[in-house]
């Protein structure tokens, strides 16, 4: 069994973000997270808590919401950590 905790919860995933990011500025906002916490919003992907797994960002996608066609859009939004 594996357990993890995740947040598809737009806010708190919003929080997590900017808890490893401090020196960027990441909004919820089209031209910043928006997107990806879009995804975060439908349970597609999930952001991990910081505090429980180093301080680092993890998506995971949801065992029941993913579908492989999403990957390309998740990637994409995810160049905000670049």
């Amino acid at each position: 069994m594996h357990i993890e905790f995740a947040t598809c919860e737009r806010k708190m995933a919003l929080e997590f973000i900017q808890r490893v990011y401090p020196d960027k500025k990441i909004t919820d906002t089209p031209d910043s997270a928006g997107t990806l916490l879009d995804f975060v919003e439908k349970d597609i992907v999930r952001i991990q808590d910081p505090m429980m797994y180093g301080n680092a960002i993890a998506i995971s996608p949801n065992a029941t919401n993913w579908d492989e066609k999403y990957r390309d859009q998740v990637m994409a939004a995810c160049k905000i950590f670049a």
